[in-house]
């Protein structure tokens, strides 16, 4: 989305991760830590998803994507950091492995999904991923990541009650870097974490965010009918069991 909101061209190369191809050795040769996404620009490879999208917004011209403001620029960039150092995979991939990782190993033998779980290098995440995808749902990891979301949601709610984007008073990284976790709640039909008065200025935000002509670059172009719908399925499945527990960690975290 960056990208695109810079008027770059690009070409882009999907990796399937339910596949593990971001454990095939020609792509770990780019990306040791065996994860996406990876860029390669001007002959050199760029991992860590903020940090490519400030080399982007650095290195190519057109609108910049972090306020001058230096108040604004650091709300933004603190938004932006928790979400990486303290919410990324062990939080916010609860929920994608627990439903959509799972769903897609429930279409694998036996051995296809231990060679997945094997070939996960940090045994930590190992472990947890083992957990979601023999637990689902009703893994005892759901809770708590549930909890911490719901609590990030009520920072951004905080924060969007004073500006109109994340980045401040124009769109820009922070805006980029949170839309697509919220985008996949949505398609999970997780709304609950803002719908229904609970987040308004969240709400706002995010329908702003995707009549963005960048959104259709980043996200529709790259998606469709039947995934969105078999993902709605998948997170309506889980409903009974998750939505209260949102909807409770949304009213404690105020």
């Amino acid at each position: 989305m960056v990208l695109a909101e810079k008027g770059v061209e690009f070409i882009s190369r999907e990796i399937d991760l339910t596949k593990g191809e971001q454990h095939a050795p020609e792509y770990v040769v780019l990306n040791a830590d065996h994860v996406v996404p990876t860029l390669v620009a001007d002959g050199e490879v760029l991992v860590e998803s903020t940090l490519i999208c400030e080399f982007i917004d650095d290195r190519y011209p057109g609108s910049p994507l972090r306020s001058a403001d230096p108040h604004q620029r650091y709300r933004a960039a603190a938004l932006v950091n928790f979400l990486d150092t303290r919410l990324h995979g062990k939080v916010t991939g609860v929920l994608t492995h627990a439903l959509l990782t799972r769903a897609a190993m429930s279409q694998r033998t036996v051995d296809q999904v231990a060679a997945y779980l094997a070939a996960i290098p940090d045994p930590a995440e190992r472990g947890l991923r083992t957990s979601l995808l023999t637990h689902g749902a009703q893994a005892p990891e759901i809770p708590g990541a549930i909890d911490a979301l719901a609590r990030y949601f009520h920072r951004l709610e905080q924060h969007l009650a004073v500006y109109p984007w994340l980045s401040g008073d124009a769109f820009g990284i922070a805006d980029a870097t949170v839309l697509p976790y919220v985008v996949r709640f949505r398609e999970l039909r997780f709304e609950s974490f803002w719908n229904e008065g609970a987040r308004p200025a969240v709400e706002h935000w995010l329908d702003r965010a995707v009549t963005r002509p960048s959104f259709d670059r980043a996200f529709t172009d790259w998606s469709s009918a039947p995934l969105v719908a078999a993902f709605g399925a998948i997170g309506g499945a889980a409903a009974p069991v998750v939505d209260p527990l949102i909807k409770a960690a949304t009213r404690a975290a105020g």
